[in-house]
């Protein structure tokens, strides 16, 4: 069945960086409710979906075929349960890590209490269902059906009537109605191309400069390809609303009591809702910046797995709490029809034309998704827009984005430019791998975002202001192995016209910046593991607490939680269906600066010494291993040579090494 345009659906300053614990209010309390019990749960083959009964919809199949733990069973951190104690995470009391491996060398998560709440009963919620198809899939090599070569002219028509033409064949038993290939060549675009069809794949032969080139020639801001689905919204169908009876449902919980279960079972698609109340907004202290509950209530787009009396599971843990006392939450069915499914753009250069350095009238966004799921942009570099590479909106969900880079953006350089790599809506959506220049927010989301959805192994270089989400409660979000200028997530108050707060359970993990914030709201958390920078106060309210630090200055373990956490789920092979070697080896930044989107990614060699593979020794940082020991173009290659990086102050950073530590902040 086919989720195109047609309207079926598809299944488918501060002081030296320390350690700092969680807030003081955290207080032992441990009270540990049996929906914590968030590992994978079975789904039988009886329970499967039925992509033509009225509760299908076009979410993908989730794979995890998981097995629900015990939450207050024993501490299995070292293997005390023996063998079986491998087959599954473990969960501990307050105190413990957020997150670590264990002998078998899975994940063991601590449980962490919310800002202002003493009971420790949260837990760090799984983020590897973020990707194509829900994560670990790799992504298909389409066979073109239709070849097109440059026009000498305007090759908009050109295009979109070859990709009209793939979209009207029969998709095949691959889900795939074929791809239109682009040879080599510049072709010229005055309008926005299309991809409106599932099973629709746009490609190239390349994304360098002498590769395929698409040229953007209209004098105003626009998209130049757009994914395109119908509709708007989760679709929620009426009448299916039932309220949530527990009174406290956890951060990292899967499942939860519903005042009815009727027309309810494994497979449908649901929104699970938090429905805040005033007490919620006066606990923020939002209300002063024009927040209202009605504005922040917000669904997370789930699927149902499992229905045992009047308890529903689903397969994605919740990345925000529901609470009674601040107005608890609901369920209800989702209709997604209209949404497209299984659309790829690749192997692509997007070029704007433009007119002076402050040009806003031309090329604003590459490659957008609307109402996108199970899709992909990947092997795509920019050069000239104004706003994004990449920007993903309009309940797009279980998307990739990889390899992709944004160069030499045209805009002025203020609010609402620069968006490398931005997240408007949707859940489920993977970054990895992708290079940002000279842009404002590289690695961004916007307001009431829900995850989980993930930032892996990225790298912006010059980078104008900070990554992370960028305002209005965005929720579940992983910035995975990120180097940039900046990593923040706090109370922004009344910029940009009532910012607020702008994200919750939002973690930084084993990143490299100038400065991190990490603040937490009242009733949430935020987390920072592993990260170089300096710990800074909020700008607009430094008053707030700091939120979850740990590790800070040191490298956590594992490298990538994003891919442990994918292979605790699925196993080593899924995390090899979606990384690159290098990926396994270590930090791929110094890859990253030398690529700059020109070429395959997989064919760059390390920088320099290979001792330093894991750091950048041609851009901003010197080397995340082990400060100094570079050469190359990096510190090596500096006036007296790697020894005087380490030992002197850095021209940029006016920061000592030995002060701060690796990695060495570079001009």
């Amino acid at each position: 069945m086919d989720a195109s345009v047609d309207g079926a659906d598809l299944h488918g300053e501060a002081d030296l960086p320390v350690d700092v614990s969680p807030e003081a209010d955290a207080e032992s309390g441990l009270d540990l409710p049996e929906d914590l019990d968030v590992g994978p749960d079975s789904l039988s083959e009886d329970a499967a979906v039925d992509p033509d009964s009225p509760d299908s919809s076009d979410l993908h199949d989730s794979e995890d075929a998981e097995a629900a733990e015990d939450a207050g069973g024993p501490d299995d951190r070292d293997g005390g349960g023996g063998d079986d104690a491998c087959d599954a995470p473990s969960v501990h009391g307050e105190g413990e890590p957020l997150a670590g491996l264990n002998r078998c060398g899975r994940l063991s998560y601590g449980l962490y209490a919310a800002r202002g709440q003493e009971a420790a009963v949260h837990r760090l919620p799984d983020f590897s269902h973020a990707g194509y198809r829900g994560g670990g899939v790799a992504i298909p090599d389409v066979a073109a059906v239709v070849t097109v070569s440059p026009g000498g002219g305007d090759d908009l028509g050109r295009l979109q009537a070859a990709l009209d033409e793939v979209g009207a064949r029969p998709r095949g038993p691959d889900g795939f109605r074929g791809a239109v290939q682009l040879e080599r060549g510049t072709y010229e675009l005055s309008d926005t191309l299309v991809l409106d069809r599932s099973g629709v794949v746009l490609r190239g032969v390349g994304q360098g400069r002498s590769d395929t080139v698409l040229r953007a020639t209209r004098r105003a801001q626009h998209d130049l390809i757009e994914v395109r689905g119908q509709g708007s919204g989760l679709g929620e169908i009426p009448g299916s609303r039932v309220r949530v009876l527990d009174a406290h449902v956890p951060v990292g919980a899967r499942s939860f009591g519903v005042t009815s279960v009727e027309g309810y079972r494994p497979g449908a698609v649901v929104g699970v809702v938090r429905t805040p109340n005033d007490a919620w907004i006066e606990a923020l202290g939002m209300g002063r910046w024009g927040w209202t509950a009605e504005a922040f209530e917000v669904a997370h787009l789930r699927r149902v797995v499992a229905v045992e009396g009047q308890r529903v599971t689903v397969d994605i843990p919740l990345v925000d709490a529901l609470e009674e006392r601040y107005g608890g939450g609901a369920l209800f069915r989702a209709d997604l029809g209209g949404r497209v499914e299984g659309v790829g753009v690749e192997d692509l250069r997007i070029v704007s034309d433009f007119q002076g350095a402050d040009d806003e009238e031309h090329g604003w966004v590459a490659v957008r998704l609307r109402r996108a799921t199970d899709s992909w942009v990947r092997r795509v570099t920019s050069v000239h827009f104004g706003y994004s590479t990449v920007s993903i909106d309009d309940e797009s969900s279980f998307n990739t984005v990889e390899e992709c880079a944004m160069l030499e953006p045209v805009s002025q350089i203020t609010g609402g430019r620069r968006y490398a790599f931005n997240l408007g809506d949707g859940v489920g959506n993977l970054f990895q791998r992708c290079y940002a220049d000279q842009t404002r927010h590289s690695f961004v989301s916007g307001a009431r975002t829900t995850g989980p959805n993930v930032w892996l192994d990225c790298y912006a270089a010059g980078a104008l202001s900070d990554d992370g989400p960028h305002h209005r409660w965005a929720t579940g979000l992983l910035f995975d192995n990120v180097q940039t200028r900046y990593l923040h997530v706090e109370n922004r108050k009344d910029s940009g016209t009532g910012h607020g707060w702008s994200g919750a359970q939002v973690l930084f993990w084993n990143g490299v910046a100038e400065g991190v914030r990490c603040d937490a709201p009242q009733t949430a958390m935020n987390w920072a593991v592993g990260n170089v920078g300096v710990m800074e106060e909020g700008q607009w309210a430094p008053e707030e607490p700091f939120g979850w630090f740990e590790s800070h200055g040191v490298a956590a373990e594992p490298r990538s939680i994003y891919l442990q956490q994918l292979r605790d789920r699925l196993g080593p092979e899924a995390v090899a269906a979606v990384t690159l070697p290098a990926q396994a080896d270590g930090r791929i930044w110094g890859r990253l600066a030398r690529w700059r989107g020109e070429g395959r990614l997989s064919e760059v060699a390390p920088p320099g010494d290979p001792a330093c593979a894991t750091g950048i020794i041609a851009g901003r940082v010197c080397c995340a291993a082990s400060c100094g020991v570079c050469g190359g173009s990096g510190c090596g290659g500096r006036p007296g040579g790697a020894e005087a990086c380490c030992s002197g102050t850095v021209t940029q950073s006016g920061r000592s090494c030995e002060q701060f530590g690796p990695p060495c902040l570079l001009d």
